[in-house]
Order: C-alpha cells, then sequence, then structure tokens
C-alpha cells in the first residue's frame, strides 16, 4: 500500500528537474546502523562470500521454526 502511494506522488510531479533530482538522489541509511548491525551485516556478506548461504525455502523454514520458539 504504501508503495502504491509513493509511486502515485511520484506520477504526480509534473516538475521534470526535480523528477531528476530524485532519480540522482543516493539514499544511505548506513548512518542509522548501530554498531552491532553493522557488524552483522558486515558478518553476513562475509558468509555470503564463503558459500554459507541457504536457499530462499530453507531460509523460510528456519525463520518459521524460530518464530515458533
Amino acid at each position: 500500500m504504501l508503495k502504491k502511494e509513493f509511486i502515485n506522488k511520484v506520477n504526480d510531479i509534473q516538475d521534470p528537474q526535480l523528477l531528476e533530482e530524485l532519480l540522482e538522489a543516493e539514499i544511505d541509511h548506513s548512518n542509522e546502523l548501530t554498531e552491532e548491525e553493522k557488524i552483522a551485516i558486515d558478518e553476513g556478506i562475509d558468509d555470503a562470500d564463503s558459500g554459507n548461504v541457504h536457499s530462499n525455502s530453507d531460509a523460510s523454514e528456519l525463520v518459521q521454526k524460530w518464530l515458533r520458539k
């Protein structure tokens, strides 16, 4: 729902310069992450680079098991 609202608002913009600025905007949320979250992300990237990954279906199953605890 939120995505659709956002898309509708963007579609209503008539100013080509504003649209260009939006298109070129770099959105960086890394400053909103805690140090612990950044470390966890780096560890996840290292795992993926090392081939320590799960398929989407395996990951979904692991999450469901975790949620039932």
